[in-house]
């Protein structure tokens, strides 16, 4: 930047004068801000349009299918108890319902846990979900059956499980348990309804039952039984064989793994002791922290070795299988073959067996004789019944979808109480459904109606900050609003829109051996003296009672709705499908100007604006350097001013100095 000298010599105001003669640059950058404002603003109002564009599109592509006009209702004679979603496929019809049964999920309502001391007396101390079983006087250790969804399984409990752990192991079978510390009551229930869902806890022994009543949650009603007459049936010889033999497998894989962990932790330890025997040699650099260390990872090896070799030989000691041992090279077992349970093992769990069917038979007779109270209550889980025309269903939960009809049973019918199903055309579904989209096509055509008429704003420019500062907030929003109306007047892409839509609206379509307009079913635009302004285009539907323009015609879609409602929607199948079609293509990829799904040419937009970043600075870079050049010239003009001001003065005071 040259060095800016005032008009001291010359009497000029240098700054004025040169301010005035680079203003002409000057506005150039000003104008080209504008002129990039103006594209920002007119992307922005072609984003909001496009969204518009967008939803129609939509709504189109969701009507194009015969499926979306079909529609059907039901009637209901008695809501309380049932209600109905028709589907598009349902016929019409006139069907009896009865509801015979609900669904219901199991539920057990736990009896009152309690507290005793050693003697078995309650202490009144409260329990929680860290109760031990030892605090409700169970010291003992048994399994309890839970059967749900057709599978049953073994809880394993002592007396230092705590209820929590209880909860935890329900949970993990598929059911909901909690434990409820201010009634000091278990809750379980089924996570779904249905007779399958349904759950039942069954003990084995007397240990186990011990454990139910202490618990509360024991029960006898018909599915208890009928798990007590499975274990009765399922405790022969041979199951007790079967049962020794998976034991016996179980317990060989179980040797297998203990003896090649045992085995793998001896090479460990070998690794360990070999690293602390270099550590000692001559002229190795480790310290004695280093040799402390792996002496402390040597002690724990040693220890854990020590549990595994014990392990191991109890395993193999205790022994409940007979087998051929197979070994690799490093010496860990990979098979043990032709497994079979020892005849002790066989005749231990038979003995189990019995003893298991025996008390089984017990409960059985007991709750036969009604001498068992559980002390909790149960509510059994159980499938939906109805009926519907006299044909029986059934379902898990209280929904039944049939023959185009979902039904949800919401109460049982008594006695020879009928609910009636009424399956008809929907007629002011499918009304309705038209003016829904006749509205959103209206709402779309209006905007561009609008936009395209607007009067022209290529006289105006944005703003600069100093005309904004003299404006109020008010008035400067209102000046921008008027340029951001007419930044789309008469703009070609509109132009194109408006067409296609308007002749895709215009269009007929044949059904059967005659071609149909929307006139045909009392649709029509406005003529130019009724309608709003830039409303030309839009369609209203004669007899429209919610249309003031129209409502006091005669209404010929309801009526032909009423009549032939086929023929009302396969005409609008045909019309939706093709504004579709031509708003999809009007929203197709153009490679380096639109996207797809972009109404505009968003890339061009997005390009140009870029490219006012370039122009700009060039246009700032432009009038900086004028300006430099101008306070260059008149710098040196002073010089020159000033260099003969001084041989004036010399000269003046030779002539005249003297006198």
């Amino acid at each position: 930047m040259p060095m800016r000298m005032s008009g001291l010599i010359s009497g000029l105001d240098t700054d004025n004068v040169i301010s005035q003669l680079v203003s002409a640059k000057r506005m150039k950058v000003t104008k080209a801000k504008g002129d990039q404002t103006k594209l920002s603003w007119k992307q922005d109002i072609w984003k909001d349009l496009n969204k518009q564009l967008v939803s129609l599109r939509t709504t189109a592509s969701n009507l194009r299918w015969s499926s979306a006009w079909n529609k059907k209702t039901t009637n209901v004679s008695n809501s309380s108890k049932a209600s109905v979603i028709t589907g598009s496929n349902a016929v019409d019809s006139v069907q009896s319902l009865k509801i015979t049964q609900l669904a219901k999920a199991g539920y057990l309502t736990g009896g009152v846990v309690k507290a005793v001391d050693s003697a078995g007396v309650a202490t009144g101390e409260k329990v929680t979900a860290l109760s031990k079983m030892s605090d409700l006087g169970f010291t003992g250790e048994t399994k309890l059956n839970l059967t749900t969804n057709g599978e049953t399984t073994e809880i394993s409990i002592n007396g230092e499980s705590s209820i929590s752990d209880v909860l935890t192991a329900l949970k993990n079978q598929g059911l909901n348990a909690s434990f409820d510390e201010g009634n000091q009551r278990l809750f379980i229930s089924s996570k779904t309804t249905g007779a399958k869902s349904d759950f039942t806890i069954t003990a084995n022994d007397a240990t186990g039952t011990d454990l139910m009543n202490k618990l509360g949650i024991s029960t006898y009603d018909a599915n208890t039984k009928a798990q007590f007459e499975y274990m009765k049936s399922h405790s022969t010889a041979s199951d007790a064989q079967a049962e020794a033999l998976k034991r016996a497998q179980s317990a060989a894989e179980s040797y297998k793994e203990l003896f090649n962990s045992q085995k793998a932790q001896e090479r460990t330890l070998a690794d360990l002791r070999a690293q602390r025997a270099q550590m000692d040699e001559e002229g190795n650099p480790a310290t004695a922290e280093d040799k402390a260390a792996l002496d402390a990872k040597i002690t724990e090896a040693e220890d854990k070795l020590n549990t595994l070799t014990t392990q191991v030989t109890d395993a193999f000691d205790n022994a409940v299988w007979t087998g051929t041992i197979s070994t690799d090279d490093d010496g860990n077992i990979t098979s043990i073959e032709n497994v079979a349970a020892k005849d002790s093992f066989v005749d231990q769990v038979t003995t189990e067996f019995e003893n298991r069917a025996a008390y089984a038979q017990t409960q059985i007779d007991a709750i036969n004789a009604g001498t068992l109270k559980g002390a909790a209550t149960k509510i059994t889980g159980q499938d939906a019944m109805i009926k519907l025309n006299d044909a029986d269903f059934s379902s898990s939960t209280n929904v039944f979808e049939i023959n185009g009809l979902t039904i949800t049973a919401l109460g049982e019918t008594t006695g020879t109480e009928e609910i009636t199903l009424t399956t008809s055309n929907d007629t002011s579904g499918l009304y309705d459904q038209v003016k829904s989209f006749l509205k959103t096509y209206n709402n779309i055509i209006n905007q561009l109606d609008k936009l395209y008429n607007a009067e022209s704003a290529s006289k105006y420019s944005p703003l600069t900050d100093e005309e904004k500062e003299a404006l109020s907030d008010a008035e400067v929003e209102k000046y921008e609003q008027k340029i951001k109306d007419g930044l789309l007047k008469g703009d070609e892409t509109i132009s194109s829109i408006m067409s296609s839509l308007t002749s895709g609206m215009s269009q007929g379509f044949k059904i059967g051996d005659k071609t149909f307009h929307l006139s045909d079913f009392g649709i029509n635009t406005l003529s130019y003296f009724e309608a709003e302004k830039n409303e030309t285009h839009a369609f209203h539907i004669d007899g429209d009672e919610d249309d003031e323009k129209t409502s006091g015609k005669t209404n010929i879609l309801k009526g032909l709705i009423a009549s032939d409602p086929d023929q009302v929607s396969s005409f609008f199948t045909k019309l939706t499908n093709d504004i579709f079609s031509k708003l999809d293509k009007l929203s197709s990829r153009v490679a380096g100007r639109r996207t797809y799904g972009s109404f505009f040419e968003d890339q061009t937009i997005k390009s140009d604006t870029t490219k006012y970043d370039s122009k700009i600075a060039e246009l700032e870079d432009a009038a900086n350097d004028y300006e430099d050049r101008l306070y260059t010239k008149f710098s040196k003009m002073e010089a020159a001013m000033a260099k003969l001001q001084s041989k004036t003065s010399a000269l003046t005071g030779l002539m005249g100095g003297s006198q």
